[in-house]
Parts: C-alpha cells; structure tokens; sequence
C-alpha cells in the first residue's frame, strides 16, 4: 500500500512538473522521485539511479538524436551520400553538404535534459534515503558521470546551454526558464563534476550499463584531450589524460576479435567500456536506417547476408567504399564487418550494392530486430587516445607504439607503422580512427580534436568548399544551432552565433 500511494503521488507532481516545463521550455522534467518525501527507502536510491540512464538510452536511441548524427554525420560527402540502390539519403543533417541545417529542423536537448534532472535528483536527495554509506556513494558517484557526460555533450554539440544544478520539484523554479551560461562555463561543470565524482570512483561498480571506473576515465581523458586542442588548455589536460588512461591501462590483450566487439550476442564483451541497453522490446537505434528495403533485395539474401528492414536512410558514400575496399586489399580484417557490398540488388544485372555491416541486429527476423547495444566507450578509443596524447606530447614513437596495437588487431602485423614524421604520425593517427570506428559517432571529434576537420571538403559537389572556408561565414560552423521552438518557449534563451 506505501508503494501504491507513493508511485500515485509521484505520478501527479511529476506530470504537473513536466506539463508546466515542457510547455514553456522544451526541456521535460520528468524524474522518478522528485520529490523530497518520496527519497527514503533504499529501494528509491536503488530505482532511482537506472531512471538517470534509462533516460540517456530513450534519448540517443531515437532515429534522429544520436552518437552518430551528432558524431560523424556531419563529416559529409567524405564517408557518407546516398545509398548506391535505392539513392535516398537523409540529407540535411549532413549540413554542410546541402546548406539546409536550420534552427528550425535542427535536433533538440530535451531528452538530455530529462537525463541532467534525474541526475540532478539523485545528487540532491540520495543521502536522504536509509541506505547502506557506499550505496549513497555509489549513487551519488553514477549521478556525477552522468552529469558530466551529458553537460560534456551538450558542450561539444551547441557550446552555450543551460546549466541546471537542482532537479526540477516546483513549475515556479528556476530551472524550467534557465538562461545558457558561456561555453568556458559549461565545460568548467563538466570538470566539477568530474572531480567530484573521482573520490567515489571506486564505488562505481562493474556493470556496463552503468559507468565503472574505467568509464570515468575514459570520460576524464576524453575531456582532458578536448579541453587541450581545441579549448587552448595547458600542459595540465595532457597530465590529466595520461592518468586517466594510465589508470585504465594500454594493453593490447585487451582489444579482442574486432567482429566479436559488435557482436550481438556477446554483448559486455571485455572490449565494451560503456554502453546502454537494447533488447528485443526496445525502441529505437540509429543502426535500422543502415538496413536494405525488401523490394530491392533479390530474395535470396534478404537478412543472408543483407539486412533488410524498411528504407535505407544511410549509406556510405563511394568515396568511403573505395577507401575501405583499398583498407581490405592491405589486409584490413575490420572491413567485413565495417563494410557489406556485393551483387545483391533485385535488379536483372544484380549490380552492387553496399551497406554498414556493424552493428545490424537480429536477422533471423525479418525486418531486422534492432537489439544490438549502443556503445559509447570501448577499449579500442583508450588505445587511439594514448596514441593522440603521445602525439601532441611530440613523443611520436610512443604514438607509433599504440597506434600499432590497433593495427596489429586490423592486419595482423607487428609494427605496422614505422614512420615518426610529425605529419605522418598525424595522418595515420586520423586513418585509423575513420578505419576504426565507421558509424560509431567518434570520428567527427577525433577530426575536430586534430584539427584535420578545416581541411575538408564536406561537399564533392563544391571544390575548394572546407569547413576553415565556410568558418568565414559562420564562426562556429562546427557546432549545432539550438531548436528554434526551444528559443520561441524561453525567451531566455538565444541562438548560438552564426546561426541565427
């Protein structure tokens, strides 16, 4: 009966909480637990740290609001274009290839911020509860990393954005008309909550749907390289990426067959560092738009070996093809599953076709189930990033170093880069990581992070056009304008520069 009452009273102040913002603001506030009376029981610490990542699933699964539309498909007509089949593409996210990135078909924050709230409740009302010290920590330590990912995001993606500290418990509060903070102030949040979340770390746990310690500091290095190369930081984001990742470790033992870390069914695999969960019954996972519609597929390889579901949405461009097909002749054994191609198409020449062979789901059922997990750390970045922190130490046989045990894993060959050129190393660094992570959402920051984003051509139908030109037009061409309803509901709120 106490849980019959309690869910019935968190369900209307919930609900009046999340009508009132969410009509005003865009940003739904909708945590489980919110109210102060509601935090006493261990059961409700329990319930309540799931809710901060269940919300962070909801919001990178959706179709149009996720790791890889935010992480890689801006890179453009380099990787991406339309399907080489069905010659559909969904174009204007690739904005700078069309120019029809607009504040009015732009992506939204809400689910992100649904994600702070709950992080937020958690970090206010936890030692409330009657539970166990390190089970408080525990929760206090997952809401912290939480947090910081998500403020970390929202940095990287729009710059200036609103900084909610407290839940959202009153229609009155602050939080539902927040103003945005500057840019510096957004990432000095991210590194605050890092470093209160770095003395409970050892509290965090195991689970991969959950951060661990090895995620705080791929998290922590992650930050520490960003805020170097790109936010003019100084020697001391260096130390603090070498920690991180001295903390977790560069082992080469660690990087297991690369089909395996995408496989299905070994999901938590020793590579995965961080990932949510999708089953069967989930929603979502940008992975379906990678998928053949039925009609174009000659019968005898839908789902053997084509996935089929309904249109496809996205596809690598040719240019991309040919880059992994010359990868493959070398030897490359990611491109198998990086890459399908072949004369699959229901045409009477059966001419190729090709698709994104990672992370394709169930298909012994027709269409294709989407319950692979979506990965946001692996093993595979810790080494890529020791290799990037060695470089920008000028120490570039320590980059060649790890940089080799990435590759060692691709070709199957010892000391497969040899070369400590600055330029060299750089341009195998940038290599590796489009051979290494396609569709994964890590190469547009890898390319930002080493500066190789200004030299390129995001559209083959504009020569000369690179993101250092249009950058003359619009000084922060790299980040994403704000969702215009979202300025029309707060009037707090501004659209970045260059955008408006």
């Amino acid at each position: 009966m106490k849980n019959i009452l309690k869910s019935l009273c968190l369900l209307i102040v919930c609900t009046a909480a999340f009508s009132a913002c969410h009509k005003d603001l865009d940003i739904p506030y909708d945590n489980a637990l919110s109210v102060s009376n509601m935090w006493q029981d261990a059961s409700d610490l329990e319930q309540s740290v799931p809710g901060i990542y269940k919300r962070l699933q909801a919001y990178f699964s959706d179709s149009e609001c996720n790791v890889f539309y935010f992480g890689e498909t801006r890179v453009g007509d380099y990787m991406w274009g339309p399907s080489l089949e069905s010659k559909v593409q969904d174009n204007f996210k690739i904005a700078c290839r069309h120019n029809t990135l607009t504040p009015s078909n732009t992506i939204g924050w809400s689910g992100l911020y649904s994600t702070i709230d709950q992080a937020n409740a958690v970090i206010k009302h936890a030692s409330e509860c009657q539970a166990s010290q390190d089970r408080i920590d525990w929760a206090m330590a997952q809401a912290y990393f939480a947090r910081a990912y998500c403020y970390f995001h929202a940095a990287r993606v729009w710059g200036e954005v609103p900084v909610n500290l407290l839940p959202v418990e009153s229609t009155t509060q602050e939080e539902c008309y927040p103003s945005q903070k500057s840019i510096d102030e957004v990432y000095k949040q991210v590194e605050t909550d890092l470093e209160l979340c770095e003395p409970l770390v050892n509290k965090l746990g195991n689970e991969k749907y959950f951060a661990t310690k090895d995620a705080f500091n791929t998290l922590k290095a992650d930050y520490a390289l960003w805020m170097y190369s790109t936010r003019g930081g100084d020697a001391k984001y260096l130390d603090m990426a070498e920690n991180a990742l001295k903390a977790i470790g560069i082992d080469g033992k660690r990087l297991i067959d690369y089909s395996d870390v995408f496989n299905r069914t070994k999901k938590k695999n020793d590579e995965i560092i961080f990932s949510l969960a999708l089953s069967a019954s989930s929603t979502g996972g940008y992975q379906i738009y990678f998928c053949q519609p039925t009609n174009l597929i000659a019968s005898a390889y839908r789902n053997n070996p084509v996935p089929i579901s309904s249109t496809q949405w996205w596809s690598y461009s040719q240019n991309f093809v040919d880059i992994l097909k010359a990868s493959e002749a070398k030897g490359d054994t990611r491109v198998k599953t990086n890459l399908g191609y072949g004369p699959y198409s229901s045409a009477s020449d059966h001419h190729e076709i090709t698709w994104c062979n990672k992370l394709t789901g169930d298909m012994s059922k027709s269409p294709v189930v989407q319950d692979n997990d979506l990965i946001y750390y692996r093993y595979a970045y810790v080494v890529m990033m020791d290799a990037e922190l060695k470089y920008y130490k000028k120490d570039y046989a320590g980059a060649n170093k790890s940089l080799n045990l990435i590759a060692k894993r691709a070709y199957g060959k010892d000391n497969y880069y040899t070369s400590t050129a600055p330029s060299d190393v750089l341009n195998n660094l940038v290599n590796e990581y489009f051979l290494e992570f396609p569709a994964e959402g890590m190469i547009w920051w890898a390319l930002i992070r080493t500066g190789k984003i200004w030299s390129m051509e995001p559209n083959s139908e504009r020569p000369g056009q690179t993101f250092e030109t249009m950058r003359a037009k619009n000084p922060n061409i790299l980040l994403w304008p704000i969702l215009q309803s979202s300025i029309n509901k707060n009037s707090k709120l501004h659209q970045i520069e260059g955008w408006s």
